[in-house]
């Protein structure tokens, strides 16, 4: 059987020995006044019957009820609150039942009976460590107490049965003796000795005898635990060593997670100063920017106010200034009215000597109208045999693209290279002989070539002409689409190549 089905075994059982051995333990009411270091107000015996009834009986919610009902009125009776323990620990309340006798151990330490039982439900939950230091303390209030000491036995017997749970798993058939823990119904004290009432109803000697035997059990129980662990001691350290392995990768691991932790926090941290920079930036922008907003208004207001003096007193001095109009322009009436007498007679003289210029003006504007129509007349003339002539000097440049285009086209390399002026400019700085040699191999060394052009625009200044047009070239291994400028100079009746580019 696995140790934890052993252990499942041993505290499902701990409830019928505790019922097997309720009927061999009488329930005291009270204790003996000499164990208390504050003698607390005693507890009438009609009620601590009255809870007895209800324990056996079953009904432990309201056995409850009725101990903290009494309690309340009697905080420090030790026997009501062992009751209260017991109660716990009928309804699987282990915690509450622990921390009830736990208290009476700190309060009563001289009492071996709370001891007692905190080492049977310590065993209950398979804290056999803590059993066994609880029933240590029971026996130092009474080292004759039989009780303790037999559970002190079942206890060691189960630390062996642990220490030896690996021979367990290898070996089904090797069963350990399961505890007995006998958790106690009364609360005694030290003054019948340490024993428990079967034990003392007893013959002395018969009671001598079963403290012995319970003492040579421990022993027993403890040697066999010893000799295990010395047998199972090199598979511990084995075992220890793959442990500490485990322990180094879990370190490990908890370390990368923590630099991970502390790295996703310094982000953090940065992120939030980043935004509190920012809400400052923000707040000092805005601040900056009410102020600025102030100081405008201000500045509104006094210019406001400015423009409303000034414009009151430039009022002022326009009245003033329209006051002194008026007289002046009576005054300049006055004035007026003697020389326009005065003009009159001076302007019939002008107007006779006017019409005799008029005259003469209208006769040298006739002439001069009949001398411009003569020379627009002649402008006209001249454009329109410049443009023919230029008409005539574009088809022939275009005429002399598309000859190019089909010389090379048809590769005639003679007929190609005679497109290109004595003064072509060569790429690169090439002499002429090697630029015309390597245009010669390159034309040659195709299979076939095809070279077409369209969209052709032609400028010409005087003896230069300027064509840029599309270019499609197409040979066995190549094919180029591109805009591409060729620069035509006039030389005696034909158009020749004088420098050569891509873009355009």
């Amino acid at each position: 059987m696995p140790p934890e089905s052993q252990e499942q075994t041993s505290i499902h059982g701990l409830r019928g020995l505790i019922n097997r051995t309720a009927h061999k333990t009488a329930l005291l009411s009270s204790l003996v006044a000499a164990l208390f270091v504050a003698p607390a107000a005693p507890v009438h015996a009609s009620e601590m019957s009255d809870i007895n009834k209800l324990m056996r009986s079953g009904q432990y919610a309201e056995a409850l009820t009725k101990t903290d009902a009494i309690l309340a009125k009697h905080p420090r009776d030790a026997q009501l609150r062992f009751t209260k323990g017991l109660i716990l620990a009928e309804q699987n309340r282990s915690a509450e039942a622990i921390a009830v006798f736990t208290k009476l151990t700190e309060d009563f330490p001289d009492l071996p009976e709370p001891y007692n039982n905190l080492a049977v439900l310590y065993a209950s939950e398979g804290q056999y460590d803590k059993a066994r230091a609880s029933l240590d303390m029971a026996m130092r209030t009474n080292p004759t107490y039989a009780t303790a000491l037999e559970n002190l036995g079942d206890v060691y017997a189960k630390l062996a049965s642990q220490a030896y749970d690996k021979a367990l798993q290898i070996d089904p058939a090797n069963n350990v003796p399961q505890p007995k823990l006998t958790l106690l119904r009364s609360l005694n004290g030290n003054a019948t000795g340490g024993t428990v009432p079967r034990l003392a109803s007893a013959a002395p000697g018969q009671a001598a005898q079963a403290q012995r035997d319970a003492k040579a059990k421990a022993d027993a129980a403890a040697a066999e635990q010893q000799e295990r662990t010395r047998a199972l001691a090199a598979e511990k350290a084995s075992q220890q060593a793959a442990a500490d392995k485990a322990a180094a990768e879990k370190t490990a691991i908890a370390k990368a997670s923590a630099d991970k932790a502390a790295s996703e926090k310094a982000a953090a941290d940065k992120a939030a100063a980043d935004k509190a920079a920012a809400e400052k930036a923000a707040a000092d922008r805005a601040a900056a920017e009410k102020a600025a907003a102030d100081k405008a208004a201000t500045e509104k207001a006094a210019a406001d106010k400015a423009r409303a003096e000034k414009a009151a007193a430039d009022k002022a001095a326009a009245d003033q200034k329209q006051k002194e109009l008026l007289a002046q322009k009576e005054k300049d009436k006055a004035e007026r009215l003697e020389r326009e007498k005065a003009d009159k007679a001076a302007r019939a003289e002008k107007e006779k000597e006017k019409e005799k210029a008029a005259q003469a003006e209208k006769l040298a504007a006739a002439e001069k109208a009949a001398q411009a129509k003569a020379a627009a007349d002649k402008a006209k003339a001249d454009k329109a045999k410049a443009d023919a002539a230029s008409d005539q000097d574009k088809n022939a440049v275009l005429a002399a693209l598309n000859s190019w285009a089909r010389d090379w086209s048809e590769k005639d390399v003679r007929g190609y290279l005679g497109h290109y002026a004595s003064d072509f400019e060569t790429p690169k700085g090439a002499s002429r002989k090697e630029w015309a040699e390597e245009r010669r191999a390159r034309i040659e060394d195709k299979g076939h070539i095809t070279v077409k052009v369209s969209n052709a625009q032609i400028s010409i200044k005087g003896n230069i002409a300027t064509v840029r047009y599309r270019q499609i070239y197409n040979s066995n291994r190549l094919t180029v689409d591109s805009r591409k400028t060729l620069v035509f100079v006039k030389q005696g009746n034909r158009w020749l190549i004088k420098q050569e580019r891509s873009g355009g």
